[in-house]
């Protein structure tokens, strides 16, 4: 079974010693698409569980759950 997911963030961010425009906390509107392919894991009826799926997905973009949201 193959899933794909595609969620807009709003995450922000700023750099500490810098001297200019973005040494201040500003923000960006991404575009994330996540795709999994695997078989159907019967105790759950899910491939992966969607928590999971969420917690990789921040991890491997390198956000903190505390300066992502997701816009459902």
């Amino acid at each position: 079974m193959r899933s794909i997911t595609t969620l807009e963030l709003q995450y922000a961010h700023r750099f500490f010693g810098f001297k200019g425009e973005a040494q201040y906390l500003h923000g960006h509107t991404g575009i994330l698409t996540i795709e999994v392919e695997d078989s159907v894991n019967p105790g759950v009826n899910m491939v992966f569980p969607c928590n999971e799926i969420q917690k990789t997905a921040w991890e491997g973009a390198g956000f903190s759950n505390r300066a992502c949201h997701c816009i459902p």
